[in-house]
């Protein structure tokens, strides 16, 4: 066999890599059943789509003076592709094709003498760039009986058509109750060893009206309903822990009275806790800096043999000049007091669910965003904002995140996809999608097995794109 092979069909293939089969059911006749076409496989990744297949030759009986011309095509919404030739030549045809008669067919053509009566196979692989965003194409094969380079004349077979994966967007569930929260911090400066606020002493007015402003703004709000708020408030361990203790109860509380009276809500929505040596916040700082004797004094603080104010002593007495650095650095930032308010918001219509998803995303629960998605046109801009927006408020969720996965996955985005279906969660819809994305990526054999599980469980999607990438 002779074959004329272009740098550039060369060059193609070696970027496109190894391809991942993808056998048909049936092998595809032509020729008046002349030539079978064997090991059949069209696939896609690295950019490219590779056809590999056998033309078989064996019931070929070619007349010598006869020239069949085949030209695998490759259409998608970017255009028709064609790959290289094959030509296969009667015995005087092939006479004239190496006296130099290239007439009918393309340089770079893949070109044999047909030997009637004798076993013969021609193998073949090319491949054509398609971007990773066209996930919808058809390759053919169009066959020249003639031999004379016309295509619109001659026979058309369907080699393979893929089509986008089908996705599986599930409804989440409804929320009985649309409980929210916002926890903050303030910093409040007390008079050293005194629990009485003063409002105007140091940067108390910015951090008070910070509390107060927070909790007027839910209170304004007709779609929220204030049901609890909780001050908590923190001493730093520089004093006895009896003291501290005293210190961090008595602020939390003189705290809660201030701001109670200032927004006139009643005493039942508030409650008080504190901590009275913020440990847990000196190891924070610890842990995040370069202290010279962080993890001896780490070992310090975690050692079970010592109280509080013995831990205390020890880290003064061992490690001095740090313990003056911590004093006089970290020690203010634990004297602190979190605030954690608990509303209910409203069940909301999904006309007004619409109007709020773009403004205040954050009173919708998963599920009115949901069917405010579902009154989108899918695919569309505004459809998937909506569900980008819904993974945004419910990061860990499982279903916000599979249905932004297959937001991505119908654009054709595997790679924005990757990250969403890391937390799906592993029902069929989330095995589906994950499919899909090996299909994108161009992994046909994992994504078969994937579907095949999907479908085995009854999502019928699974079983559509299962016969798609068959």
């Amino acid at each position: 066999m002779k074959a004329i092979i272009s740098s550039i069909f060369v060059a193609a293939l070696a970027a496109a890599g190894p391809a991942a089969a993808s056998p048909t059911t049936e092998p595809t006749r032509m020729a008046a059943g002349g030539i079978r076409l064997d090991s059949l496989s069209v696939s896609s990744g690295g950019g490219f789509v590779v056809l590999d297949m056998t033309l078989n030759l064996d019931s070929l009986d070619l007349p010598a003076n006869t020239r069949l011309v085949y030209t695998p095509v490759l259409t998608s919404t970017a255009g028709r592709k064609a790959m290289p030739q094959i030509v296969i030549n009667g015995r005087r045809q092939h006479i004239m094709f190496e006296r130099g008669d290239r007439s009918g067919f393309a340089e770079g053509a893949t070109v044999v003498r047909r030997a009637n009566g004798r076993a013969q196979s021609l193998p073949y692989r090319a491949a054509v760039p398609l971007s990773a965003e066209l996930t919808d194409y058809d390759v053919t094969i169009h066959e020249d009986l003639c031999g004379c380079g016309d295509s619109l004349d001659g026979n058309d077979y369907l080699l393979r058509r893929r089509r986008k994966p089908l996705m599986a967007f599930v409804r989440p569930q409804a929320e009985a109750r649309k409980e929210r929260h916002i926890d903050k911090t303030a910093y409040i400066d007390f008079p050293v060893d005194r629990t009485e606020l003063h409002p105007d002493y140091r940067r108390n007015p910015a951090e008070l009206d910070s509390i107060v402003n927070t909790i007027n703004m839910v209170k304004a709000d007709p779609n929220l309903s204030i049901r609890h708020i909780e001050i908590h408030g923190f001493a730093s361990p520089e004093s006895p822990y009896s003291h501290n203790d005293f210190l961090a109860r008595g602020r939390a509380r003189t705290l809660k009275d201030y701001v109670r009276r200032l927004v006139s809500l009643d005493d039942s929505l508030f409650s008080v806790a504190h901590t009275p040596e913020n440990w847990q916040g000196l190891a924070a700082f610890l842990k995040g800096s370069n202290l010279g004797n962080r993890d001896a004094i780490l070992a310090i603080m975690a050692d079970p043999a010592l109280d509080p104010d013995a831990r205390e002593r020890k880290i003064r007495a061992d490690y001095p000049a740090d313990y003056r650095f911590m004093l006089a650095t970290w020690y203010p930032a634990l004297r602190r007091s979190d605030y954690h308010i608990s509303y209910i918001v409203r069940p909301f219509s999904v006309d007004e669910a619409r109007r709020l998803v773009f403004t205040k995303p954050q009173q919708l629960s998963l599920e009115e965003m949901f069917l405010v998605a579902q009154t989108c046109e899918p695919g569309s801009a505004e459809f998937n904002e909506v569900m980008e927006i819904a993974v945004r408020m419910f990061p860990d969720d499982a279903t916000a995140n599979l249905n932004a996965a297959c937001t991505r996955l119908n654009a054709g985005d595997a790679a924005g996809a990757k990250p969403y279906l890391d937390k799906a969660g592993d029902s069929p819809q989330a095995l589906n999608a994950r499919a899909a994305y090996q299909q994108l990526t161009g992994n046909d054999e994992a994504a078969a097995a994937l579907y095949r599980r999907a479908a085995d469980a009854g999502l019928e999607q699974a079983r559509a794109n299962l016969e798609n990438i068959r």
